[in-house]
């Protein structure tokens, strides 16, 4: 996020209190709201505001700014009707976005119904993200750039790569990636076309994820001492 906005999260679980704690890191405005006492006081200390209250009482909401938002998360993992109804209530107040956490498929199909703009699933995701780092644990290097299905990250230069000069490597064409930056002995730089790469130096490259494990791979068969091609 590059402006900050103000965003309200409703429902302290684990899941809740994590996108607070993440929003505040970030610089944004957090309104937090829950049911639970104990709950809202544990958050409270962080947030720049937060209320126990019901939720699905909209004039509640509407006093403690909601309508104000410029994003609301409804992160309640409890009751299923709860979140459908609060959903619904943002949506009458004109939130701009309004992110709701579904439990199963029919309860995302009917947060969507009742004008989610996104449905989430904390627990899936969670889910297939363990697995694809266990199946792929190069992945812990690399994050995806949102909405444009890109990848990057940081790794080892190719032995095949060293002591040649980025002109020559030609490295978009030949690996179907982008080097961003170059980095020696803890400081980096932006490559030349005339820039070697050095035994020792990390690139940071982007690309698709397909094209990049594809690039782990050759680099992890040049370190194996089998051929490089």
């Amino acid at each position: 996020m590059e402006q900050k906005q103000t965003i309200l999260v409703i429902g302290l679980g684990r899941f809740g209190i994590s996108i607070c704690e993440e929003l505040v890191e970030s610089g944004q405005y957090v309104i937090a709201a829950d049911l639970d006492k104990e709950a809202v006081e544990k958050i409270s200390p962080l947030v720049d505001f937060c209320a126990q209250l019901d939720a699905t009482d909209e004039d509640l909401l509407v006093k403690i700014g909601a309508k104000e938002a410029d994003i609301a998360v409804v992160a309640i993992g409890s009751s299923i009707e709860a979140s459908i109804l609060i959903t619904t209530i943002l949506r009458g107040l004109g939130i701009p976005r309004v992110i709701s956490r579904a439990r199963t498929p029919l309860h995302a199909k009917a947060l969507a119904r009742v004008g989610a703009h996104k449905v989430v699933f904390p627990e899936r995701d969670m889910g297939r993200k363990l697995a694809d780092l266990l199946v792929h644990p190069w992945l812990s290097t690399f994050s995806p750039v949102p909405g444009y299905g890109f990848l990057v990250g940081e790794m080892k230069a190719l032995p095949s790569m060293l002591d040649k000069p980025l002109a020559e490597l030609d490295f978009q064409n030949r690996y179907n990636g982008i080097l961003l930056l170059l980095e020696r002995d803890g400081e980096r730089f932006l490559p030349r076309p005339g820039s070697l790469i050095r035994e020792g130096d990390r690139l940071l490259v982007a690309g698709m994820e397909e094209d990049i494990e594809k690039l782990i791979e050759k680099k992890e068969r040049e370190t194996n001492g089998e051929n490089g091609g």
